[in-house]
């Protein structure tokens, strides 16, 4: 009794309920861990390449300015290059301040190294470390093939001489000195912080998947309680599919050939059981002579440009008269023949029919709104993972989205650039959880270094967005929100005709709700403040149209941020 009973509650609620949430819960697995995260993973490594990179150009051109220093006759050689020496040495970067440069030169010979000072100025011919010998070799043939590139190799660690650690570096060679500066990172360090964030994402993803199979069981429940009421229902929908399954198992296609003039010379025998018309009958007849006479004219320009076209066709629908009278809808598609000389011979085809198509339209629209759902899930699970990692600003993503909608249904924009926008809205900081939580919700004011690191967040949302085939342009939107008309935005710095009427929507937005709103390092300014940042950037940083409709807006209390 109770394994019959457990059979139908199986029934009654899996299919229609357990087993959408479980693709629900498969597509966000998929979609986190195996496109989100691993894109996430790579932008930090690339950003970490692209920081050492920055940093030797940076040391290259100390050298530089020594070296015009040198030229201009105020050093002379030695002493222009002891004083680089001495400037380099000293600098260090890095959280713990121990990540640090190198220089050598062409010998090969290292001219200078803070924490291994055994080898500065030794020829290579009096070092015993093979593996020593083997980084000055590869640091001269990258110079000497590229000027500058990165080199993997084993090196002490930091200021520990008992310990070897893989490293990524990047060599530039300045060429007056014939010297080669560098510096490079830690592998461990960056695949340490890598883990972390892996961790925290993974943190993240138990306790929205959690959310989601407690509404799914929820959802179970109250659907059993209605089960006694479905039950004719069911019994009537199980009749139909049988029926529905019945009808499309006997139904096959009509196989075809015809001359160049589209008479048929060929018919398989199954187009009695589409049209009533045996194969015979079909003999050296057009499908045009299967169409009623009322709809001749529909049809018969199409199919004359089709004939005359030599192509392949495919999606030709007509609607035919059977033998019976009835009419049936049919499409068909075909590829020409040729004969060894490339004259037109015939061509050969399907014709299928297509009525049952026509009555599954109503179902295929259900279902893409149902598809349209899940993507707004979707989404709204990606923002509120985001929010997860900096609880100060929570709902700032949705109050931006509903002011921006607004804004746009004041505009005019269409149904369809709104729901884009609405999506974008939604996502434009999903950047932010590639970012040091410590920075997001720091309490006091940024440091420039911090801030400029804050300021990746729309490359990051960008880089995470970009291969999601959204029907819209919601990656762009996103790498473009803080972008401003003057060109003094970030990260591209660029101009009023380069920026997306739906970026500069979000972008006042944005502005607004942020000044309105709480931050960790200040309280609300406002609203008032808010409105006349701008104002007072009316035409200058912000579209003068996009101004107009949020002050429209908020003046008419059509929303409430």
């Amino acid at each position: 009794m109770l394994e019959n009973a457990m059979q139908k509650i199986f029934k009654t609620t899996s299919r229609r309920i357990a087993l959408p949430a479980l693709l629900t819960i498969v597509l966000y697995v998929i979609a986190m861990f195996f496109i989100f995260l691993p894109h996430i993973e790579q932008s930090i490594f690339s950003r970490k390449k692209e920081m050492i990179k920055e940093l030797t150009e940076t040391v290259w051109s100390l050298l530089e300015s020594y070296h015009e220093r040198e030229l201009s006759g105020e050093l002379t050689l030695p002493e222009a290059q002891h004083r680089a020496i001495l400037r380099i040495g000293k600098l260090r970067y890095g959280p713990e301040k121990k990540d640090y440069f190198w220089i050598t030169d062409m010998t090969p010979r290292m001219i200078m190294h803070p924490y291994l000072s055994n080898i500065v100025n030794k020829d290579i011919k009096d070092i015993r470390d093979s593996r020593i010998k083997s980084v000055y070799l590869k640091f001269n043939a990258v110079v000497v093939e590229k000027g500058a590139g990165y080199v993997d190799y084993l090196w002490q660690w930091k200021d520990d001489p008992n310990r070897l650690s893989p490293k990524l570096s990047y060599v530039k060679g300045f060429q007056p000195w014939h010297w080669i500066v560098g510096t490079g990172m830690y592998l461990d360090d960056i695949y340490a912080e890598i883990n972390a964030i892996r961790n925290k994402f993974i943190a993240i993803s138990t306790i929205i998947l959690g959310i989601v199979l407690m509404l799914s069981l929820y959802s179970i429940r109250q659907t059993m309680k209605a089960d006694n009421e479905r039950k004719k229902l069911n019994e009537s929908l199980k009749k139909n599919k049988e029926r529905f399954r019945n009808l499309l198992e006997n139904t096959s296609d009509w196989i075809w050939e015809s001359d160049e003039k589209g008479r048929y010379i060929y018919s398989s025998p199954r187009v009695e059981a589409l049209l009533g018309f045996s194969a015979e009958e079909t003999m050296h007849k057009t499908i045009m002579d299967f169409v009623p006479i009322n709809l001749k004219n529909l049809y018969q320009e199409t199919f004359k440009n089709l004939l005359a076209g030599q192509e392949s066709f495919k999606g030709f629908e007509t609607t035919c008269q059977k033998k019976n009278g009835k009419h049936v809808v049919v499409e068909n598609n075909a590829v020409p023949v040729f004969s060894e000389n490339g004259g037109l011979l015939g061509y050969r085809g399907v014709t299928r029919d297509i009525t049952d198509r026509k009555m599954a339209m109503e179902a295929l629209k259900k279902s893409r709104d149902v598809l349209h759902a899940n993507l707004e899930e979707t989404v709204k699970s990606l923002a509120l993972a985001e929010e997860k990692r900096d609880p100060y600003t929570a709902g700032h993503q949705t109050r931006v989205d509903r002011l921006a909608c607004a804004i746009a249904r004041e505009l005019g924009l269409s149904d369809h650039q709104i729901e884009g926008l609405h999506f974008a809205a939604l996502l434009h900081d999903i950047g932010k959880i590639a970012l040091p939580s410590e920075f997001l919700s720091k309490p006091t004011i940024l440091s420039h270094q911090e801030h400029e690191i804050i300021k990746c967040h729309s490359q990051a949302g960008y880089d995470i967005l970009k291969n999601i085939h959204f029907p819209w342009p919601v990656a762009e939107i996103v790498y473009q929100h803080h972008e401003y008309l003057d060109g003094s935005g970030y990260p591209r710095n660029l101009t009023d005709k380069e920026i997306l009427l739906e970026t500069k929507i979000l972008t006042v937005a944005d502005v607004v709700e942020a000044i309105s709103s709480h931050r960790p390092y200040r309280p609300s300014l406002g609203m008032e403040a808010a409105l006349e940042e701008i104002q007072n950037g009316r035409g200058i940083r912000y579209d003068p149209l996009c101004v107009d409709a949020c002050l429209k807006v908020i003046k008419d209390e059509t929303m409430e941020l």
